[in-house]
């Protein structure tokens, strides 16, 4: 049996309005059963009135009395399944008040106030369900490595407890801290990209065609990095054809070879394109080395940097002819997923799908993004995220799966293995194999990629320029 879990939300494990939709047809459930003891009732009450006997009028009570008892659960988990959703409402409105009171916009910080208030008093647990269910989010990652990290080191004579001990701290440190949230593009010092969807108010910042610096009309400036990077076409992996899962997509993502980044045209039918982007995670362990998907682009990106490794996603767009504006769906592992979070950021293309595995980060993409996080909770990188958003970021649909990669836990968690693609390949089979309605996006995704009159696939390595 599988432990993958597949969540709306960092704490958020469901959409409110489903849990309220499931509440009222209890609801309706409870009525019609009401309805039936009622009926029950006066056939009892009948029978005996006009003597037909029989014990009809027995039965009929007998019926009348176990349909109001069973009435009453329908209605009892209708009650429960509401607090949960005020519970989970009330995550969501802390996070829109917190940035509306940092935006300044203190009308809407009242407005949120407001429904808080309503909230918590039709629903007088909804607080301390919010607070519980934040808290079990934030604590499970760390309370998993430390267990991780000390069925890794138990040989090693009195490390393993306080290794264990500085890991769950570490983390924990990570998730409170909020470091692994990105809300804007790398390099921007524009408000947060997720505050300005919900406010309809464009995003000063910058725009990036093809590794080269295009500064949108009143953005602030900012410089091209000293060594500019340089791409170049390399031939493609086997794999061809429409991608036709997140398991296909984990497969297609490239670092294996040369190639740093993977290119799909999609001719569609009728006229018009759509591109799919894979990108790989870091292929060098020392910082600033030749290969831009290195150690220094890591620590870049994961500080809200530009990095050479992003300026060579934008170059290979660019030299395979994709245009600012036209649909793209971007998959990234480790530092691709990063990279893959800054393009959904930046705006210059129509990013409307961010599929991410093993992410230091998540992204507070714009709601017409549907953000799919796959994550390991045993994967220290993933770690580094802290758990992500306590609400959902994204599009309608959008989720995070998460499992327990290697439960048994030992030596072999030192070298990574949690974080590798293959193990993220094997957990996306899962979630495509999962029967949760909120993969139902994704199945779309794949039929209209499906339907491509004609694919056409580049793979680009990378380099760091001389300068």
């Amino acid at each position: 049996m599988s432990d993958l879990e597949i969540r709306s939300g960092g704490a958020i494990a469901v959409d409110t309005e489903q849990l309220r939709a499931v509440a009222w047809r209890l609801r309706e459930f409870g009525i019609r059963l009401g309805e039936f003891a009622d009926r029950a009732r006066w056939v009892a009450t009948d029978a005996e009135a006009t003597a037909s006997g029989f014990g009809v009028d027995l039965e009929a009570r007998w019926l009348a009395s176990g349909a109001e008892r069973v009435a009453e659960q329908p209605a009892a988990l209708a009650a429960a399944l509401d607090g949960l959703a005020a519970a989970y409402e009330l995550i969501e409105l802390r996070v829109q008040q917190a940035a509306a009171t940092a935006a300044g916009d203190t009308d809407a910080a009242r407005a949120i106030e407001s429904r808080m208030a309503v909230l918590q008093q039709d629903h007088p647990d909804a607080a301390r369900a919010a607070d519980t269910a934040v808290y079990d989010w934030r604590g499970d990652g760390p309370i998993e490595m430390a267990r991780q990290v000390a069925a890794a080191t138990w040989w090693i004579p009195g490390m393993a407890l306080p290794l264990a001990v500085g890991a769950g701290v570490l983390w924990s440190g990570v998730a409170l801290a909020g470091l692994g949230r990105m809300s804007r593009p790398p390099g921007s010092t524009g408000p947060p990209a997720a505050d300005a969807a919900a406010t309809g108010t464009p995003t000063p910042g910058t725009g990036h065609r093809g590794g080269t610096r295009h500064p949108v009309p009143g953005g602030p400036a900012t410089s091209v990095p000293p060594a500019p990077t340089v791409v170049r076409a390399v031939a493609p992996a086997a794999v061809s054809g429409p991608v036709t899962g997140l398991a296909d997509a984990a497969r297609r993502v490239p670092g294996a070879a040369e190639a740093r980044i993977r290119v799909e045209r999609y001719a569609m039918p009728g006229g018009g394109s759509q591109a799919a982007v894979y990108i790989a995670g870091t292929q060098a362990v020392s910082g600033g080395s030749g290969d831009p998907f290195d150690m220094r682009s890591n620590l870049e990106l994961y500080r809200g940097e530009r990095s050479a490794s992003l300026e060579s996603v934008e170059l290979a767009l660019r030299e395979a002819g994709v245009d600012p504006g036209e649909p793209v769906h971007v998959f990234g592992h480790s530092q691709g997923a990063m990279l893959a979070s800054a393009l959904a950021l930046e705006g210059t293309y129509d990013v409307q799908t961010l599929i991410t595995y093993g992410s230091p980060v998540e992204a507070a993409v714009p709601d017409g993004v549907l953000s799919v996080g796959i994550r390991h909770t045993d994967d220290p990188v993933a770690g580094l995220a802290g758990g992500g958003h306590a609400e959902t970021v994204g599009a309608p649909g959008s989720f995070v799966a998460e499992r327990v990669a290697d439960p048994v836990g030992g030596v072999q968690d030192l070298t990574l293995a949690a974080h590798g693609i293959e193990r993220y390949a094997e957990t996306a089979a899962m979630v495509d194999a999962s029967s949760d309605p909120r993969a139902a996006a994704l199945r779309d995704l794949w039929s209209t990629l499906g339907s491509a009159e004609r694919v056409t696939v580049t793979e680009y390595a990378a380099s760091r320029g001389s300068g």
